[in-house]
């Protein structure tokens, strides 16, 4: 073979070369892109779950006394407590002093006038002693209802903390799950984009070394038809 046809052919070998290590390089760095997509995909979704189980942590308490409040609350209404028909008078214990000072009181009047063991005096001391007792039942019963209705207020509002901080879980788990999802997605076409590129950088190189095939080829026989090769 000649100076020249060795050069053509010299040629057309350093152009494939030439193509297959560009190609290379192309499939080397769509791999590394891939994989570093691959790797921040999942970091994220590393993170994501260290933020929801943060999340978790912080709201435990809130959750733990709201659902307490619940059994307590479930309870009183199961047992009746918050319940006022099943109210049992009890009377306060200066009940029966003031209703002894106010009879006292009474017969110190009556006594005073002539009356204290007249038929007058007996219906004013029974009067007395029923409107004394009524009052103080009234009186019993709203300290009672008061004090059922803010156990019962103080039980909803804890429970309802726990709701908020389950909701507010809820809420993050939902988020978590987008952005798994989402980070997950992403991954899959990281490796299918990187899959493809490898794939068009191998196709490249298969084409670049082709095209130097046959331009070598048709330099040579363009060197032949023009009568030179010796």
């Amino acid at each position: 073979m000649s100076g020249v046809a060795t050069a053509i052919a010299g040629s057309a070998i350093v152009g494939g070369v030439v193509a297959s290590k560009s190609a290379s390089k192309q499939a080397k760095a769509a791999g590394q892109a891939s994989d570093a997509q691959v790797q921040a995909n999942r970091e994220n979704i590393e993170f994501q779950k260290e933020i929801f189980e943060q999340q978790r942590e912080d709201n435990a308490p809130w959750r733990e006394i709201g659902a307490e409040s619940l059994k307590e609350l479930r309870a009183g209404i199961d047992s009746g407590e918050f319940d006022m028909s099943n109210f049992r008078f009890k009377a306060d214990p200066g009940y029966q002093f003031r209703r002894q000072e106010g009879i006292n009181a009474l017969d110190a009047s009556a006594a005073a006038r002539g009356r204290l063991q007249s038929g007058a005096q007996a219906r004013a001391v029974t009067r007395y002693g029923s409107e004394l007792a009524s009052q103080e039942y009234g009186n019993a019963f709203n300290r009672e209802r008061t004090i059922r209705g803010d156990r019962f207020n103080r039980l909803a509002t804890l429970s309802n903390v726990g709701q908020v901080a389950n909701s507010a879980d809820q809420q993050a788990r939902s988020n978590m799950a987008s952005n798994v999802s989402a980070s997950t997605t992403a991954t899959g076409n990281a490796l299918a984009q990187g899959a493809i590129n490898k794939g068009n950088a191998r196709a490249s190189a298969y084409q670049g070394i082709g095209q130097s095939i046959n331009q070598g080829a048709q330099n040579f026989l363009l060197y032949n038809a023009l009568g030179t090769g010796g």
